[in-house]
């Protein structure tokens, strides 16, 4: 019985003497080691400012105005048409902006969750954008063949200048702002 008393009482002075040696150590940190420990890299920065406003085009916005021109503009022309060309041109509009929809989707949420790589993701996802108007206004103007100009410009207004203006905008936005370096230094 003395044995154990005494293996106990040894433990609560190891243990004694354990917190107070922490407790020292505690003490003897300067400011610089406490501001250290305080910038911790697990700690998720927030996604604010323009940042914000990108992550909500890329998730919600392009996602549902591409879900939107599928399936009350393109859909009634597929289910109207009458010829092949008819046929083939919402038919690849569709499937091909349907994809860009979900890539859009998920660009904007791995920006918006700080995922690793989501800046270099994003990018791509804006260089495919860029990409898939301009192959389908090529691929609509080989199909069609316009006659009138007035088609033309529009199809390229909305295709290709549009596009290549919002993706230089945003390419260059995640290039060179601060607030993407700070909030994506870890990754």
């Amino acid at each position: 019985m003395t044995n154990i008393l005494r293996h106990l009482i040894a433990t609560v002075d190891a243990k004694t003497a354990t917190i107070l040696g922490v407790r020292t150590l505690d003490m003897s940190l300067n400011t610089q080691e406490i501001q250290a420990t305080r910038s911790d890299p697990m700690v998720t920065p927030v996604v604010t400012g323009w940042l914000l406003v990108l992550c909500i085009l890329l998730t919600l916005v392009y996602p549902a105005s591409s879900l939107y021109a599928i399936f009350w503009q393109a859909a009634p022309k597929l289910v109207d048409a009458h010829s092949d060309t008819r046929i083939l041109l919402p038919g690849v509009y569709s499937g091909l902006f349907a994809a860009v929809a979900i890539f859009s989707f998920r660009a904007g949420l791995n920006l918006w969750l700080v995922k690793p790589d989501a800046v270099r993701f994003a990018r791509r996802y804006l260089l495919t954008y860029l990409i898939a108007n301009i192959a389908y206004f090529v691929f609509w103007t080989l199909v069609v063949r316009p006659t009138q100009m007035l088609g033309l410009a529009e199809m390229g207004w909305y295709h290709v200048v549009g596009p290549i203006a919002s993706t230089a905008l945003w390419y260059f936005y995640l290039e060179h702002s601060k607030r993407v370096r700070d909030t994506y230094r870890h990754g």
